[in-house]
């Protein structure tokens, strides 16, 4: 891990090995770094024939893995813009181009698309003409997609405004017309783009390094202007906390934190910051479920009464929702159908409520389940 930081610092790595460089290269594929990490390292590194080879696949596969999400990408927004259908492409490609400076040089799972949510059908009607199909339930603000290998998750925000809100119609006023590849599209205006990338790790916890690599090259690369935030206690503390971990891996970033933080906000965020970063350097990131997500939200928060309100917004979004441990608790009596597990969520929540043992499964024919 210590070599891994020391590369992407900058720092001298003269005293490192070859078969050392090929652990730090799984280390930052497990971290969702390689492309990047073997970039640096190909500048670095002493020639090593094992090593050599490495880093030559990884540029390979990583040359084919950016041409295929920016043609993607490309043929997908040239479709949106084909039918009038407003939409922003968050992170993905276009991100790496302008951070990073080649698309080749970031990871991707999938593509995120955000449109109004005025035109949602209109857009999943677009999608499924064009191969993808539904690849899961619809969640809080978004649905993800697929076609064969290539994953979407269509948005109509980017997080539960019970959770935060991320007021997505000024979003949308604020948003820049832009050309990806000369196809028209539109793009978060910088201050959004930054705070939308510091939402993102939040919302993962950081989990990756991936997440705070992204936003070293965010806060390098538009400048700050922590004044917007001034009547957004909660917009301050993600900002606040994205920026602590950037510089934490880039201890050469300067970002002044909003003026409205209290002093005792930033020593709570400074722990809080500290505990991440040790858990990053220490051990893998855990997997992380939808409550464990949310917790997180008000660990950012130090003030009880804010706590408290997170809290409440939290129950607000269990009691209006269906969640995976729904689904899991109806499927033990082998019901899948919505309304089914709708109507057994009162039953979970009651058992969950006065922590009683689970109940057993029921033995159903087969015949049964599927009539049901």
């Amino acid at each position: 891990m210590q070599s891994l930081l020391a590369l992407l610092r900058g720092e001298p790595t003269h005293t490192i090995s070859a078969p050392e460089w090929l652990t730090v290269l799984d280390l930052a594929e497990q971290e969702y770094i390689l492309p990047w990490t073997a970039a640096c390292l190909s500048v670095t590194a002493r020639a090593d024939q094992h090593l050599s080879e490495r880093l030559h696949e990884i540029r390979r596969a990583t040359q084919i893995s950016g041409f295929f999400w920016t043609s993607t990408l490309k043929a997908t927004l040239t479709e949106f813009h084909r039918r009038a259908i407003p939409v922003i492409s968050l992170k993905g490609p276009w991100l790496a181009e302008r951070l990073y400076g080649n698309a080749a040089l970031r990871s991707y799972a999938d593509l995120d698309l955000l449109v109004r949510r005025s035109d949602i059908s209109r857009a999943e009607t677009l999608l499924s003409e064009i191969g993808f199909v539904p690849a899961g339930r619809r969640g809080d603000y978004e649905r993800p997609w697929r076609r064969g290998s290539t994953a979407i998750e269509l948005h109509h925000d980017v997080e539960n405004p019970l959770t935060f809100d991320f007021h997505i119609d000024d979003v949308w006023q604020r948003a820049q017309p832009a050309e990806f590849h000369g196809v028209p599209a539109l793009l978060l205006a910088p201050e959004d783009e930054r705070l939308f990338l510091c939402l993102h790790s939040v919302r993962h916890r950081f989990e990756r390094f991936s997440h705070i690599l992204d936003l070293v090259f965010a806060f390098r690369s538009w400048p700050e202007n922590p004044a917007q935030f001034a009547q957004n206690p909660a917009a301050n503390h993600l900002f606040a906390i994205g920026a602590r971990l950037a510089a934490r891996l880039d201890p050469r970033l300067a970002i002044a934190d909003p003026a409205s933080l209290s002093p005792r906000d930033r020593a709570a965020l400074d722990a809080l910051a500290d505990q991440l970063w040790q858990e990053r350097l220490s051990a893998p990131a855990p997997r992380l479920d939808w409550k464990a997500k949310h917790q997180f939200f008000l660990s950012i928060e130090n003030r009880p009464w804010r706590r408290a309100s997170a809290r409440l917004r939290h129950l607000r979004i269990l009691s209006t929702r269906l969640i995976e441990a729904d689904f899991a608790f109806a499927a033990r009596f082998h019901l899948h159908r919505t309304w089914q597990v709708w109507l057994l969520r009162p039953v979970r929540l009651l058992f969950r409520l006065g922590r009683a043992s689970p109940l057993p499964r029921p033995a159903m024919p087969q015949s049964a389940s599927h009539r049901s």
